[in-house]
């Protein structure tokens, strides 16, 4: 699933913020492809760029320096089609394959084999899904030429210091968690992340999505569900691309949001028309909600560990305690 939905103010290709969901027609890998740490079992820190907006890191494809923008929401890995062509990288045998982004349009993607060196990691023999990536992250104001999706997170720890700006990688294992840091687990939706919400009293299950530049995005069925469309609720609109294309989205704000031991007050909430909805989650929780935190996403311990040295209450800067 890609989803790359930004707010033209989000980073990625969601309008919702989330990478696009891929529907596979044909059988594609399950396990992750070889990976090889340089050193141990971890990577060192890696920096992100400031302002970034998303998680992108330096990378490099047959000798090419490329950026790369760590997406949970991703299905599947993605390169962008122009760079794939330039970079002659053969295409796979797997027959096409049609991506959907959270809404908008479907797009027919074809697969491209390669080996990507990230710092401190090699991946060897990926499965790549060729897209429009250029355009998307041209539109945003990224970088970024490539998406790296859970079929490699699958088979990786990604650990993320949002606050300071880095984050690094590691072979899966039992690490406990800091005494004080919430640690939410991961449920599964067609294979997606997913954990479970209350929004205004309303449960509901979001994608954990690093692809997604906002902190909330909603199908429409599930803010109606959660009561932020009722009669006499203040709602905005803006602009985003999502892999489908550009669309206006609703905005509203969410009084209260409740996950595990996490309460947050007044956040902002994108509310989409999915351009899938059998296929897609209720939401997304996204990387403009994340940053706040150092955290960890554990796909294959099935966790989401979330660590902030102020108190698990958040809200307005002059709602907060210090």
């Amino acid at each position: 699933m890609v989803s790359r939905r930004f707010l033209l103010s989000r980073l990625p290709l969601l309008a919702a913020g989330g990478v696009a969901l891929y529907a596979v027609r044909d059988r594609l890998p399950l396990a992750p492809p070889p990976m090889v740490f340089d050193q141990g079992a971890r990577t060192g820190w890696i920096g992100l760029p400031r302002n970034a907006g998303l998680i992108e890191i330096p990378g490099a494809v047959g000798g090419r320096p490329i950026r790369v923008a760590v997406d949970s929401g991703a299905q599947f890995s993605a390169i962008d089609r122009t760079l794939a062509e330039r970079l002659g990288l053969r295409r796979s045998l797997a027959l096409p394959m049609v991506a959907y982004g959270v809404s908008g349009r479907p797009n027919l993607a074809y697969m491209v084999d390669l080996d990507l060196a990230l710092p401190g990691l090699t991946v060897r023999g990926l499965r790549a899904a060729a897209l429009d990536i250029a355009r998307l992250s041209a539109i945003t104001g990224r970088g970024f030429n490539m998406l790296l999706g859970r079929d490699l997170l699958r088979g990786l720890v990604l650990e993320a210091d949002m606050p300071a700006g880095r984050v690094a990688f590691r072979a899966p294992g039992a690490a406990a968690p800091p005494p004080d840091a919430e640690v939410i687990p991961l449920q599964s939706h067609g294979g997606a992340p997913v954990v479970d919400v209350s929004i205004e009293g309303a449960p509901l299950r979001l994608m954990v999505d690093t692809g997604a530049t906002g902190a909330i995005a909603l199908s429409e069925a599930a803010a109606r569900k959660a009561g932020l469309l009722a009669p006499g609720r203040a709602i905005s609109s803006a602009q985003s691309v999502s892999l489908g294309g550009l669309s206006f989205d609703r905005i509203v704000t969410a009084r209260t949001v409740e996950t595990a031991g996490l309460g947050l007050r007044d956040v902002t909430v994108q509310i989409y028309a999915p351009s899938a909805p059998a296929m897609m989650p209720e939401g997304l929780l996204g990387i403009g909600l994340l940053r706040r935190f150092r955290f960890t996403l554990d796909l294959p311990g099935r966790r989401l560990v979330l660590l902030r040295p102020t108190p698990m209450v958040v809200g307005r800067p002059e709602e907060q305690t210090s």
